[in-house]
């Protein structure tokens, strides 16, 4: 109930004309990049991930309720599917715990070149995911394993 009124409000104030931290940011060339100085010294998490990926979803729903108990761990999200409506995103992460995320969704009729500015070699495989503790970026592809990541957010001290 509590996610309806989230995206009742997120859809009016867009219809006013408001911006709110519930923006979904259009992801294009030079977005990771941005993200990444966004977050030069932060520990955070990217998540690419796509509508009809299942194993997104499942990485999605299994980060969502681990990240319960750390609520400090920055969490972006890029939707794949470009041009997704911004409420599809919303509506996903807050199905999901993950509305307070900072949230992307590929702007270009070509993904291939945004493939190409996230990671020379991506082919647009999913999901894939990056782990930065502040100092060094790991780059995951595939579902990443609860342990794992258990792992690395205890290593970050959080």
């Amino acid at each position: 109930m509590n996610s309806l009124r989230i995206l009742f409000f997120v859809s009016l104030l867009g219809l006013l004309g408001f911006t709110s931290e519930y923006d979904v940011k259009p992801f294009v060339k030079g977005s990771f990049l941005e993200i990444q100085q966004q977050y030069v010294d932060k520990p955070y998490m990217l998540l690419f991930w796509g509508k009809d990926c299942a194993y997104c979803m499942k990485e999605l729903a299994m980060l969502g309720k681990l990240l319960e108990s750390y609520p400090n761990v920055m969490v972006v999200t890029v939707a794949t599917d470009p041009f997704l409506e911004s409420s599809i995103v919303l509506n996903k992460m807050s199905g999901f715990g993950l509305i307070q995320a900072q949230n992307w969704v590929f702007a270009d009729d070509h993904p291939e070149i945004l493939y190409f500015d996230v990671e020379k070699r991506w082919r647009g495989e999913l999901p894939l995911t990056y782990l930065y503790d502040g100092k060094q970026l790991i780059s995951h592809s595939g579902m990443l394993k609860k342990t794992d990541v258990l792992v690395w957010l205890k290593n970050l001290g959080s």
